[in-house]
C-alpha cells in the first residue's frame, strides 16, 4: 500500500530514544535493499528509518525505526 503513513506522526527513534515524528516519503529501498521511509525528525532534518512495531523489535534496540502511535 504506498503512501500508507505519508502524513502520519508516529513514534521513531533515530538512535537516542522515542520521539514524536512524522512520515514526509512513502516506502522505497535503500541501497541495501531495505525498505525504509522518510521521516523527519523534531529538528526538521530527514531520515530513512524502517517500520516496526515494538514487538518487531529485538532487544540490540530501536534505533533507525519507526512506530505506530496508539
Amino acid at each position: 500500500m504506498p503512501g500508507k503513513y505519508v502524513g502520519s506522526h508516529v513514534w521513531a527513534d533515530f538512535g537516542e530514544g522515542q520521539v514524536l515524528a512524522h512520515v514526509v516519503k512513502a516506502a522505497h529501498q535503500d541501497a541495501a535493499g531495505e525498505t525504509k521511509y522518510g521521516v523527519q525528525a523534531p529538528d526538521g532534518s530527514r531520515h530513512d528509518l524502517a517500520y516496526r512495531e515494538p514487538e518487531d523489535r529485538d532487544e540490540a534496540g530501536s534505533g533507525g525505526t519507526f512506530w505506530t502511535i496508539e
